[in-house]
């Protein structure tokens, strides 16, 4: 097998909550009885913890080469239990038939804690020039406790859309403080939306506020 990739190359995001499809492709080459593969947390074989398997029937027979797709699903707080969890996954992948293979690595793709934040600027309406105050919050999934939680210690950008773009521009970069508080202030020029963003990081999932609109007269 090569070319193996699991969903489409991005980070699995989890909430506190629902099931989300994992897709997998993978090219098998030459002809096989059948080729699967199986998606894991840990180091394969001796010290996995969670161990997420496909289809049952994988992909069947096959003549050539060919493309071997297959669905994994990953509930929140029952695929995943543990905040150690969120990181590196890997996949074990194998083919049955005139080659048989195997492909082991454990860091084919990210598990990540899903993110949340907020934004609140005031005051609204607020006179051109006048200092904004921009506050707001950042939360991410707890697997263990089953809430959103806050999270300190991360870099939060700060960011302005005109009323008249469809662009965000970043104007300020903080570090989000005691669960997860963000403020900064800003000067108001034009109308538009304001709004935090998280890039995200090896553990926990990206974020974007919605942006709060501020009437400049």
């Amino acid at each position: 097998m090569k070319n193996i990739v699991v969903n489409g190359g991005k980070p699995v995001v989890l909430g506190v909550s629902g099931t989300v499809s994992v897709p997998l492709t993978m090219t098998v080459v030459t002809g096989t009885h059948g080729a699967g593969a199986s998606l894991y947390h840990g180091t394969y074989p001796v010290d996995t913890d969670v161990v997420v398997n496909g289809p049952r029937q994988g992909c069947g027979n096959h003549s050539g080469t060919y493309t071997c797709k297959l669905t994994f699903k990953f509930t929140a707080r029952k695929t995943v239990k543990k905040n150690s969890q969120a990181g590196a996954w890997g996949v074990y992948a194998s083919a049955v038939g005139n080659a048989n293979a195997q492909v082991v690595n454990d860091k084919a793709f990210q598990v990540v804690r899903a993110a949340k934040l907020t934004a609140n600027a005031t005051p609204e309406p607020v006179k051109k020039g006048q200092t904004l105050t921009v506050t707001g919050r950042l939360t991410r999934a707890d697997w263990q406790t089953g809430a959103y939680t806050g999270h300190a210690r991360q870099t939060v950008k700060l960011q302005f859309r005109k009323k008249s773009s469809s662009t965000y521009t970043t104007v300020k970069t903080v570090t989000s403080g005691t669960g997860g508080a963000l403020k900064a202030t800003a000067r108001a020029e034009a109308d538009g939306y304001w709004r935090w963003s998280f890039p995200g990081t090896s553990t926990t999932g990206a974020a974007n506020a919605t942006g709060d609109y501020v009437d400049v007269r």
